[in-house]
C-alpha cells in the first residue's frame, strides 16, 4: 500500500486506542501465554517484535506510530510513502508484520508527541527512542543571502527513503522542522530552491543553540519537457537530474513539463522513469530548457532518448587573477575563490581567479590548522573587483574568565576546548586541542569553533579536581570575546556514584545523556576519582546518569532532579533465570525486561545490578509460547526457572 496524500509531514499526531487491555497488574509468579514477544519471530518470518522506550527514562513508550518504509529509486521531496502502519501498545511493544508483495522490513520509521520523529534500520528486541525537538535552521546560498521560500526536508534514512519532516524558510530564511530526534543515525538535510544546490549535509545541532546556517552551493533549476516518439506530452513520469541516492529527481506533469532542483553542475537531466518503472537515458544536456523525446516504447529494447531543442550553453565567465590581502592574518594562508560559471587554472599563491564585476567569493583558511580556520568575503552583485582586494581577518571569539578555589583565590589552570566530549580510554584523546597555561589563573583563550564546546579549566596542581564548563559560542564577528567570569574549580564533586553501603565505587563506568544531545542509546562516558565523584563535564537537572558496575551488570538510568549535589546508589539486585522446554532442556531465548534484553546461553542467564523491588520480564523462545514473570528483586540471588511449550 503507498499512500500517496501524506505529503510534507508525516500524518498528524493521531489520538489512537490500542488493541490490548493494558498492562496486567504486577502478581508475584510465571503466566504462560501465546502473545508474541521479542525473539519469538525472526526477520525471515514476516514479524518483528520490539519495545519501544524513552531513552532516557527507560519506560516503555505506549501509543507510539511505526511505518514500515520501502525504499524508492525515484524519491520525490516532500513525499512520504509507506508499506504499513502499527502502534505500540500499553507495554511499549510493536508487532510489525510484513504485507503480501512487500520486499522485507527495511526501513522503520516512528513518530509519538514525547519522542522525536526516527528511523532505524536493524531489528533489535529493544528500540530506544530520543526526545523530539523543533529545530531551526537557517538557509542562505552561496553569498550568504536568506533564500525566502527555499523548503527542506528531514530525511532519517538513505536517500532512496522519503522526507519525515518538511519546512518553509521565512523571509530571514528561517526554517524549523518540528518535532525531529536530531541526534537520529541518520538525520540528513535536502533542499529545494531555485538556484540552490539541495544541500545533502545533516542536522548538527543541540537544545539550546540559534539556528542551524544551512549554507547551499549554487545549482540552476534544470527544465525541461518530456514527450513520447510523436511529440505527446509525458505526464508522472521520473526525470533525475544528478547522481546521488536522492537524485534530485522531479515528476512529469500533464503538460510533461519538469523542474529538476538542486542538481549540482554540470550533472543535467539524463535519466527517465516511466510511471510503469522501464528506464530511458539521454545524452546530458549542459544548457536548458530541453525536450527528451522518448524512444517508441513499443520496441521492448529501446532505451535511449534524444535531446531536442537544445539551447546554447551561456558562455563562460571571463576571470581574471587578482591579488588579495587580508590585514591580520594570523599567519600563512590558503586562498581560493567561487562563482558559478568561474573556471580557469589556480593562481599563484596571493592571488585568486575573480569576474570583473561579482558576485563571488573568496575564501581563506591558514595553512597550517586543519579545521575551523575558513574565512569567507563575498562581493557582491556589480561590484567591480579591485586589484589588489584588501579584506580583513576576522578573529576568532576568545573565552575570558578567571580560575578561583572555594575561597575567591586565584588558581594557576591548563585551559582547553576539548575535541571530544566524552573520555574513557586514553587513545580516544589524541585529537584534543593542546592546553594553555594560566599561571595567575587569567584565562584569555581564542577559540575556533562556534555552537556549543566543552572547555577544560584544569588545575596545575596534583590531585585537584577539574572543571569542565559547557559553552556557548557565537559566529565569528558576533561578539569578540564570552565572558565566564570567576569560575570555581577543586572542591567536592557535584555527583557521587556508591555502593549500598555508601562506599564510593570508583571502578563503575558512568556516562551522562542529555536530551538532544547523543545518539539514543549513547551516553559520554568519564571516570570517577577515587572517592566516587564525577570529574566530568557540568550537569544540571534533567541529565540521565547511566551507571554500570561491571560487564555483568545492567545500565541502569538517574534522572537528575533538584540543583545537587547528587548521590547515585548503584542498584545490587540479581535474578538467575533459566529457560527450558517441556523436556528440561534449555532454549534459546530472548528475555526482556525494562528497557533491555538479554539471549539466554544454554537455557540460562544470571542479571546483575537490577534495582530492588518489582521486576516484570517478558520471556519468548522461537516456536515456543511466551511468559510473563513477575519477580520481587533482592539483593539476594532469585532463581527462576521458566518451562516453555510448544506453540
Amino acid at each position: 500500500m503507498k499512500v500517496s496524500s501524506l505529503r510534507a509531514t508525516l500524518v498528524p499526531f493521531l489520538l489512537l486506542a490500542t488493541t490490548c487491555a493494558g498492562p496486567e497488574p504486577f502478581r508475584e509468579g510465571v503466566r504462560i501465554g501465546d502473545r508474541l514477544y521479542p525473539g519469538a519471530t525472526a526477520e525471515a518470518d514476516g514479524v518483528i517484535v520490539t519495545r519501544l522506550v524513552d531513552d532516557l527514562t527507560g519506560q516503555p513508550v505506549v501509543g507510539a506510530e511505526v511505518f514500515l518504509v520501502d525504499e524508492h529509486n525515484t524519491p520525490i521531496a516532500g513525499e512520504f510513502w509507506f508499506t504499513s502502519r502499527f502502534v505500540s501498545d500499553d507495554e511499549g511493544f510493536v508487532r510489525l508484520e510484513v504485507p503480501p508483495g512487500a520486499r522485507g522490513i527495511a526501513w522503520q520509521a516512528v513518530r509519538h508527541p514525547t519522542c522525536g520523529v526516527a528511523t532505524r534500520t536493524r531489528t533489535e528486541p529493544v528500540w530506544r527512542l530520543g526526545r523530539g525537538f523543533d529545530v531551526p535552521l537557517r538557509i542562505v546560498d552561496w553569498l550568504g543571502r536568506p533564500a525566502a521560500g527555499a523548503r527542506i526536508g528531514f530525511c532519517g534514512g538513505c536517500g532512496h527513503t522519503p522526507d519525515l519532516v518538511n519546512a518553509t524558510a521565512d523571509a530571514d530564511g528561517i526554517a524549523v522542522l518540528r518535532g525531529i530526534e536530531p541526534r537520529n543515525d541518520i538525520a540528513d538535510l535536502y533542499v529545494q530552491h531555485p538556484g540552490l544546490h539541495y544541500y545533502y549535509d545533516s542536522v548538527d545541532w543541540r537544545p539550546g543553540e540559534g539556528p542551524q546556517e544551512v549554507r547551499c552551493n549554487h545549482a540552476p533549476p534544470l527544465t525541461g519537457r518530456l514527450v513520447d516518439h510523436r511529440g505527446r506530452p509525458v505526464a508522472g513520469a521520473f526525470v533525475c537530474g544528478g547522481s546521488q541516492h536522492r537524485g534530485p529527481w522531479a515528476r512529469t506533469a500533464a503538460d510533461g513539463s519538469f523542474t529538476v532542483l538542486g542538481a549540482r553542475p554540470p550533472t543535467y537531466p539524463h535519466h527517465v522513469v516511466m510511471p510503469g518503472g522501464r528506464d530511458v537515458y539521454f545524452d546530458t544536456s549542459n544548457a536548458w530548457p530541453v525536450t527528451l523525446r522518448l524512444p517508441d516504447l513499443a520496441d521492448a529494447k529501446a532505451f535511449e532518448g534524444v535531446v531536442e531543442d537544445e539551447p546554447q550553453a551561456p558562455p563562460a565567465i571571463a576571470a581574471r587573477e587578482v591579488r588579495v590581502v587580508v590585514e591580520g592574518a594570523p599567519g600563512a594562508l590558503e586562498l581560493g575563490s567561487f562563482a558559478p560559471g568561474l573556471s580557469g587554472e589556480k593562481p599563484a599563491d596571493g592571488r585568486v581567479l575573480a569576474p570583473a564585476r561579482g558576485p563571488f567569493v573568496v575564501v581563506a583558511s591558514q595553512a597550517d590548522v586543519k579545521y575551523f580556520s575558513e574565512r569567507r568575503f563575498v562581493f557582491a552583485e556589480g561590484v567591480d573587483v579591485p586589484d589588489p582586494i584588501v579584506v580583513r581577518w576576522v578573529p576568532d571569539v576568545r573565552l575570558c574568565g578567571r580560575a578561583i578555589d572555594a575561597a575567591g583565590r586565584p588558581v594557576a589552570v591548563n585551559v582547553r576546548v576539548r575535541s571530544r566530549w566524552w573520555k574513557r580510554f586514553e587513545h580516544e584523546e589524541r585529537e584534543e586541542l593542546a592546553p594553555a597555561a594560566c599561571a595567575d589563573g587569567v584565562i584569555d583563550l581564542s577559540c575556533a569553533r562556534t555552537g556549543t564546546v566543552l572547555f577544560e579549566i584544569a588545575p596545575i596542581e596534583a590531585g585537584v579536581r577539574p572543571r569542565l564548563l559547557w559553552v556557548d559560542v557565537p559566529p565569528r564577528g558576533a561578539k569578540e570575546r564570552v565572558e565566564l567570569g570567576s569560575v570555581v574549580v577543586g572542591g567536592e564533586a557535584r555527583l557521587r556514584v556508591v555502593d549500598g553501603r555508601g562506599a564510593p565505587l570508583p571502578e563503575a563506568t558512568v556516562g551522562f545523556a542529555r536530551p538532544g544531545w547523543q545518539e539514543a542509546g549513547d551516553s559520554y562516558v568519564w571516570p570517577l576519582a577515587p572517592d566516587g565523584g564525577w570529574i566530568g563535564p557540568d550537569l544540571r537537572t534533567g541529565d540521565t546518569v547511566v551507571v554500570q558496575v561491571g560487564e555483568a551488570a545492567v545500565p541502569n538510568r538517574t534522572v537528575l532532579r533538584g540543583d545537587g549535589p547528587w548521590t547515585i546508589v548503584a542498584p545490587e539486585g540479581q535474578l538467575d533465570l533459566t529457560v527450558v522446554d517441556e523436556a528440561g532442556q534449555g532454549l534459546a531465548a530472548v528475555a526482556v525486561f525494562r528497557d533491555h534484553d538479554v539471549e539466554t546461553e544454554g537455557g540460562a542467564v544470571r542479571l546483575r545490578g537490577l534495582p530492588l523491588g518489582q521486576l516484570r520480564v517478558y520471556v519468548t523462545a522461537s516456536g515456543h509460547g511466551s511468559a510473563i514473570v513477575d519477580a520481587q528483586i533482592t539483593a539476594a540471588p532469585q532463581s527462576l526457572r521458566v518451562v516453555l511449550p510448544k506453540r
